[in-house]
């Protein structure tokens, strides 16, 4: 039998009212025939001199033997107290998070929080001043030394806070910094520009090229060509990289939105958006090499049933990309040609807005560069409006095209790490395959961290493929949530441990009453739902894959020393341009026809892709 802190006690209590009971019910007999002071002086005189005389007491003087008897009653409570304590139901206020403390040997689940130990073990700790890791900010304390905790594996990382939560200056900001310390690339999806306002001026201090893509306002950033890789690709003559290219395109603007009903609908927009794209990147002069062109052309060549955009691609021999994409849009029948059509069309006409037609028109800095120096990317993405969002999930997937190619290149890892940070990624059209480019990312030297106000976002963005993207992100960083469905999740994956349970019974009868108390063992989570939706603000909750929970404080921005580095500067560009139209190209009429309109461009391109089919 393992002996037990509480049979010590009870060894001790038995001993003292042995031994030393006797010797305190005499005191008061000392008292009574001496006197209280002189009665006190004697009795200890003689407790010092005979220390162990209790036993003798009691076997010789029954009044004494009489009164110690009295006393066992209450000795005996007390020794059933030590040996069966009584347990009393733990209260708990209602701001308290967690449940009462774990009973039993791990009978129905084991969980529990992750030690300081075991923290420091799992995540890395770092004091702002030693060589930065790198990294992306989960949690911060200042005690002794400020230091903050980064999970800094080739892992991703999920981001569940509501709206007000603290997403961008609790986490993204310092993770920004934290970045920018140890030299990494950065990608970022910026919905109030404020990340670009308070980090830009920091990044450019320590050497980065900073790229600013505003949504919001074209003017005040550089501009980007999505028919850039086709161009490119077509001027190498590598055709099937083209193709892909223009696919890509094609998908990401064609399911911006859910489709229901039949598939057909949206594969023969998309099919036809590749071919737009494909021809005009082809066959346009360089100037008009755009997807405003590609919105223009369906416009002018697709009324009337389409048959001038149906003579136009028949110009095109068999086995051209363009004409074996627009293949689908060719061989439907008249009333689905037209839904086809007016369904494309409404999907591109955002290159009918001056502002995205101007932005879209021209490449003024390379994709892949970001993997080859340090370079912050921002995307102010317009939370106000949702129209535009589009560019940025197609921009997030060509530049993360063109980073797999350069890791191609380069053995397989990129020469500069980079990390895309999403925030309000579930705001975002979904990204293609992202279920499966996240799971090769890591390994070419890419990482991601992805913020969401619930999980339900990813699931209406990327349907059953939500369950991969969330199981590929190895670490969970919970701040808060209203979603129901989201809090029983994470209440879930804090796992389950065993607790003491109790039962109270009483009973009445006519001649008397009972009461009973039945104590058991039972399962509960480590946080109910209810305990997740109450999580304490300022606080984040670590779920990673193969370790306990950790709960680690989460500062505002404002509580770190590096505050006063991080200041907002200005975006307006005193340099920027003025919006005009950019030209639109349109094909030129077959020889011996007539002649184009004034202002549009005619015949074809110098990139000769006949020689390379």
């Amino acid at each position: 039998m393992k002996l037990k802190p509480r049979h010590i006690i009870l060894f001790f209590l038995l001993l003292l009212d042995l031994l030393l009971a006797p010797l305190v019910l005499r005191l008061p007999l000392f008292m009574k025939a001496q006197g209280f002071k002189t009665g006190l002086e004697a009795w200890k005189k003689e407790t010092l001199a005979h220390p162990l005389a209790g036993p003798a007491i009691l076997f010789k003087d029954r009044k004494m033997r009489n009164t110690w008897i009295w006393l066992q009653p209450a000795i005996g409570a007390a020794a059933l107290y030590i040996l069966l304590p009584i347990r009393p139901k733990k209260k708990f206020k209602h701001s308290s998070i967690g449940g009462p403390e774990a009973a039993g040997q791990g009978q129905h689940g084991t969980a529990r929080w992750r030690t300081r130990k075991e923290i420091a073990r799992t995540l890395t700790a770092w004091d702002l001043y030693g060589k930065p890791p790198g990294g992306f900010v989960v949690g911060a304390e200042d005690e002794n030394r400020f230091t903050a905790w980064l999970d800094a594996g080739d892992t991703h990382c999920l981001v569940i806070g509501a709206t007000r939560s603290g997403k961008s200056r609790r986490i993204i900001m310092p993770t920004i910094w934290a970045l920018a310390r140890a030299g990494q690339s950065m990608l970022v999806t910026d919905p109030k520009g404020e990340l670009y306002a308070m980090t830009a001026g920091y990044l450019q201090r320590q050497g980065y090229r900073v790229v600013l893509i505003d949504f919001r306002d074209p003017r005040r950033g550089s501009r980007w060509n999505p028919l850039d890789p086709v161009v490119k690709a077509l001027q190498e003559g590598n055709i099937p990289v083209a193709s892909q290219a223009a696919w890509d395109i094609g998908n990401i603007i064609t399911y911006q939105q859910p489709h229901y009903g039949d598939a057909i609908w949206p594969q023969a927009q998309e099919s036809l958006t590749a071919a737009l794209a494909l021809v005009v990147a082809a066959e346009a002069p360089p100037a008009g090499k755009h997807l405003a062109s590609a919105y223009a052309l369906l416009t002018e060549l697709g009324s009337g049933g389409g048959e001038k955009l149906d003579a136009y691609f028949r110009r095109f021999p068999q086995g051209h990309p363009a004409r074996a994409a627009y293949g689908v849009a060719a061989l439907s029948e008249d009333r689905l040609r037209s839904s086809i059509f007016t369904g494309t069309a409404a999907q591109l006409r955002l290159w009918g807005d001056p502002e995205v037609a101007w932005l879209t028109a021209t490449q003024d800095h390379d994709l892949a560069g970001i993997g080859q120096e340090k370079t912050a990317v921002f995307l102010v993405v317009p939370d106000e409006r949702s129209t535009r969002n589009v560019l940025a999930t197609l921009y997030i997937s060509q530049v993360y095209q063109a980073l797999v190619d350069t890791a191609r290149e380069n053995g397989g890892s990129l020469p500069v790490r980079v990390n895309f940070l999403l925030d309000e990624v579930g705001n975002l059209p979904s990204i293609p395959d992202f279920d499966h480019r996240l799971t090769v990312a890591a390994g070419r030297g890419m990482r991601f961290l992805l913020a969401v106000q619930d999980l339900a976002q990813l699931k209406a963005r990327y349907k059953d493929a939500a369950r991969t993207i969330t199981g590929n992100c190895a670490t969970w960083v919970y701040l808060s949530t209203a979603d129901v469905e989201t809090q029983k999740i994470i209440s879930a994956k804090t796992g389950q441990y065993t607790v003491r349970t109790e039962s109270y019974s009483s009973q009445v009868r006519p001649a008397d009453y009972s009461s009973g108390t039945t104590e058991g063992l039972a399962g509960r989570p480590l946080l109910l739902p209810d305990e997740v939706q109450r999580w304490p603000a300022g606080w984040a909750l670590i779920l990673q894959a193969r370790e306990n929970p950790a709960r680690l404080p989460l500062p505002d921005l404002s509580a770190w020393p590096i505050a006063g580095e991080l200041k907002p500067v200005a975006i307006d560009n005193p340099d920027q341009e003025v919006i005009a139209a950019p030209p639109v190209w349109l094909p030129g009429p077959p020889a011996g026809g007539e002649q184009a309109e004034a202002g549009e461009n005619s015949g074809h391109s110098d990139i000769d892709i006949i020689s390379n089919l």
